[in-house]
């Protein structure tokens, strides 16, 4: 027999945290689980604490390999997870005991293919807890709908439960960072019926190094062609949502070229600001009817489509 669930935590340089998450998850309500922990070459303990984790739980699996970065390490686990449902939990943050059970049941008692909760998320100075819902049900479009208008449903994976059998021809695409979100929506998609709680189950640690800090440092322009893929999927398979992609992907692009542009080393981005404002004007016919924007930023947005480098004198203008 399968079992029911399994959990998947890549591990990398986490050595301070890891016994914390793997301890929440082992003391699940719901036993009948496996976790795989994957070893992505870690550096530090990490890998070590993992084999020890086997050796005093068998529903530990650990696999070791070579450092390819979070979504190489998801991959791996999903290739050989035999649970009839999947779950992800990084492995800097834990969950409550009770997590699991509750979405498997909502899973179970709904007849649905991917549960949601909510999450409790620590930043520096401050906590904010997400959500005090109930139980709500979607259908596949209203699902795609909800997580679009940023409602109810994310765009990360660690807050869900889904049904193993959406998974077999999807995976976290390597070699980019907001994998979450390239992966999340084309689950969406093969799912049936999506159901969501509001009950903050998840306990998420923002760190300063988290994926979307070093994004905004390194100036990687990914959200920006993850969200252009995500409208042309959109645009194929539902396209009464435009409106709510097109912002979106509007709305990522205007802040990459906010930080170029106001980043002192400009020259050293140049490459990438062009090619951002190139496909922020791609869509200007879109962008220019979207009726969230004012007619400052629709002044940008013409701007822009005249003279890219224009968007950058503008915004500093602004600024000063």
């Amino acid at each position: 027999m399968n079992p029911k669930i399994s959990i998947i935590v890549p591990v990398y340089k986490v050595e301070p945290y890891i016994r914390k998450c793997v301890d929440s998850i082992l003391a699940q309500t719901l036993t009948d689980f496996e976790l795989i922990l994957v070893d992505d070459g870690s550096p530090d303990n990490s890998g070590e604490i993992c084999d020890e984790y086997a050796s005093i739980d068998s529903r530990v699996v650990v696999i070791h390999k070579e450092n390819g970065g979070q979504s190489t390490a998801r991959n791996a686990a999903l290739d050989i997870a035999k649970g009839d449902y999947i779950g992800f939990v990084d492995s800097d943050d834990w969950i409550e005991a009770d997590m699991y059970e509750l979405l498997y049941d909502m899973c179970i008692k709904n007849n649905c293919d991917i549960a949601n909760c909510t999450s409790t998320i620590y930043f520096k100075n401050r906590t904010v807890k997400n959500g005090t819902h109930s139980l709500t049900l979607h259908s596949r479009k209203e699902a795609m709908r909800v997580m679009l208008e940023g409602k109810l449903y994310d765009e990360v994976v660690w807050t869900k439960l889904i049904k193993r059998s959406l998974l077999e021809n999807i995976r976290f695409p390597v070699g980019v960072i907001y994998e979450d979100t390239a992966f999340t929506y084309k689950v969406i998609h093969n799912a049936t019926r999506i159901c969501c709680v509001g009950a903050p189950k998840y306990h998420y640690i923002k760190r300063d190094e988290s994926t979307m800090d070093r994004a905004i440092k390194n100036l990687r322009i990914d959200a920006v062609l993850i969200y252009e893929e995500m409208y042309k999927f959109i645009e194929r398979n539902y396209p009464e949502l435009q409106t709510l992609v097109t912002l979106k992907l509007a709305n990522s692009a205007m802040v990459i070229l906010n930080l170029i542009s106001f980043n002192s080393k400009f020259s050293k981005y140049k490459t990438e600001y062009l090619k951002v404002a190139s496909i922020l004007n791609r869509y200007f016919s879109k962008t220019i009817r979207l009726e969230e924007y004012p007619s400052s930023v629709k002044m940008l947005l013409t701007a822009t489509k005249v003279q890219p480098l224009l968007y950058k004198l503008l915004i500093n203008l602004k600024k000063e």
